[in-house]
């Protein structure tokens, strides 16, 4: 992926150049003609909002390219486009948190969990905005089971007892009255994938799986079914959040407002055009079937992922419920300030200048 990103750098910085050679060789003409031309082209060339990120360089953490994550991958084009450097790091086995603090990064798209945990062990991590605005996992059941009230006595996969899954699951259970620990047997499988894989193969009757990994299943069997969908039983918690830590944004207020700022226009850019999604999706990722990304796309429309409101980007309530919800599972020992690491502030200002709009 990050060999793909540079490819598109390339190309971006030659087609730049191309504009501005064409643009000297315009200039050299004595046609009034021809000048207005090129005055109605670098009018054009600067409509729409924009951050002046000259000198910036971001390093964020990088995840595997996947449908959920495109408007991500847009939003970095536009960082560039805007002037600043991407240098993506690629993580192996530490969380996103992990990496700001010890320096190696200085953005982590990631989960608002990991977010949560990280200001709960010390850190300072602030959240700017949000890549995926609803919650994309859905709980999954096998059978005859089809509401919440049947999980009762069921055998539930999970990645392991404090993954954000088994905390959801958990949330979905208490909600209906169900007892995590006595009315349910929990098993730990694995990643979402390998959840998806044990309730093909009958090894389990219920996961909480992500909602790209649940299409995946649904092509293969027509004995699974979507029981809940995270994104409507919590609607206001986000599933990934642009944070860094809250020295890199108080050093460099230009850095936060263009991730706000690209945040809002590639969630706008999603909305307006699904087959030029499913286009993006398919130059961004190695494999990638269009029928697949479009179903994906389709779900995520209709529950609200990519919203262009600053108060449905990224919620302070919803924050609230998930970092309470934390608490209550054991996830976190103690409440947290949820006011100390989310900051939405850069989206309305960016929403102000036009971002998204």
């Amino acid at each position: 992926m990050m060999e793909r990103e540079g490819h598109r750098g390339i190309l971006r910085r030659l087609l730049i150049l191309f504009a501005a050679m064409a643009m000297v060789v315009s200039a050299c003409g004595d046609s009034d003609d021809d000048t207005e031309a090129d005055a109605a082209d670098s009018e054009a060339s600067s409509d729409g909002p924009m951050v002046d990120l000259s000198g910036i360089t971001y390093t964020p953490s990088t995840s595997q390219a996947s449908a959920l994550l495109i408007p991500q991958f847009y939003a970095f084009d536009l960082l560039e486009e805007w002037g600043a450097t991407i240098e993506p790091v690629t993580l192996t086995n530490i969380p996103g948190v992990q990496a700001l603090v010890a320096g190696q990064t200085n953005l982590a798209p990631h989960g608002a969990d990991e977010l949560i945990i990280g200001a709960a062990e010390g850190a300072t991590p602030v959240a700017v905005g949000s890549l995926v605005a609803k919650q994309e996992y859905v709980l999954v059941a096998r059978g005859d089971i089809t509401s919440v009230e049947d999980l009762a006595g069921t055998t539930i996969g999970m990645s392991g007892p404090a993954g954000f899954d088994a905390l959801l699951t958990r949330f979905v259970l208490e909600d209906a009255g169900i007892d995590p620990d006595g009315d349910v047997n929990f098993v730990q499988v694995g990643g979402s994938p390998d959840r998806a894989a044990a309730l093909l193969a009958e090894s389990i009757d219920v996961a909480t799986i992500g909602v790209d990994d649940w299409f995946q299943l649904a092509s293969q069997t027509d004995a699974a079914q979507i029981v809940v969908r995270l994104a409507e039983t919590v609607p206001d918690y986000p599933s990934s959040v642009y944070f860094g830590l809250s020295e890199f944004w108080d050093e460099n207020p230009n850095a936060a407002l263009g991730v706000a700022c690209a945040n809002l226009e590639a969630n706008k850019w999603a909305q307006e055009d699904r087959q030029r999604f499913i286009d993006y999706g398919l130059d961004l990722i190695d494999g990638a079937d269009a029928d697949a990304i479009g179903e994906l796309y389709d779900f995520a429309i209709e529950v609200g992922m990519f919203p262009t409101s600053p108060d449905e980007v990224l919620s302070t309530r919803g924050m609230q419920g998930l970092m309470e919800a934390m608490v209550e599972t054991g996830d976190i020992s103690s409440p947290i300030d949820v006011e100390t690491v989310v900051d939405t502030s850069y989206l309305e200002e960016a929403a102000g200048m036009g971002c998204g709009q």
